[in-house]
């Protein structure tokens, strides 16, 4: 599955996610507003023919070389003090039971916050947007996370799946660029105050 992450998706952005330190009472309401279960740490020893953004896919393929299962569920981010992001994910479980990240990840971490969710089980015709929430109450900061949401919003109505199906028209690729300009200045604002 193709994912959108709103700093990976467009670079230009340049705000760093970063992978949680702990988790802190905040950043577990923020995992409790989208599944009942805890999030966990979990290892990540991507397999060497994984392909980066296709974690479903990278799963499936070593459920049939080394058996186990898929579990679903989201990858958490975070960029301290600005937002929280949950990304749709696929990890294996192990027969042993212990879970794995098989894809590639930015930066090659040890390990990664998983959420575990039984409820969003991986469907090729429907896309599911990251969540994103301002971690303060900063103005900035609930600023930049309206406009990932709403950039996300925008290329969602262009997919099916993970796949795009049009071009964007021409009032869609002015919004975007108008986006994209004040996520680069709100970026380089909230990271100076970091």
């Amino acid at each position: 599955m193709r994912h959108d992450r709103t700093t990976r998706h467009a670079k230009s952005t340049a705000m760093p996610d970063t992978l949680p330190k702990s988790v802190s009472a905040e950043m577990r309401s923020f995992c409790r507003s989208i599944s009942e279960y805890d999030p966990i740490w979990i290892r990540c020893r991507p397999d060497r023919d994984a392909v980066a953004s296709e974690c479903f896919d990278n799963v499936a393929r070593k459920v049939v070389r080394a058996g186990g299962s898929v579990v679903s569920g989201w990858a958490i981010w975070t960029t301290p003090g600005v937002y929280f992001e949950a990304e749709h994910h696929g990890v294996w479980r192990r027969r042993t039971g212990e879970l794995v990240d098989v894809s590639p990840q930015p930066n090659l971490p040890k390990r990664i916050l998983f959420l575990p969710d039984p409820e969003a089980v991986y469907d090729p015709l429907r896309h599911r947007d990251n969540v994103l929430v301002a971690a303060s109450d900063d103005p900035a900061a609930i600023e930049f996370v309206a406009l990932g949401n709403r950039r996300n919003q925008i290329h969602g109505a262009y997919r099916a799946g993970g796949n795009r199906l049009a071009l964007f028209t021409l009032s869609d690729q002015k919004e975007l660029g108008m986006i994209e300009t004040r996520l680069k200045t709100l970026s380089a604002k909230l990271l100076r105050c970091a």
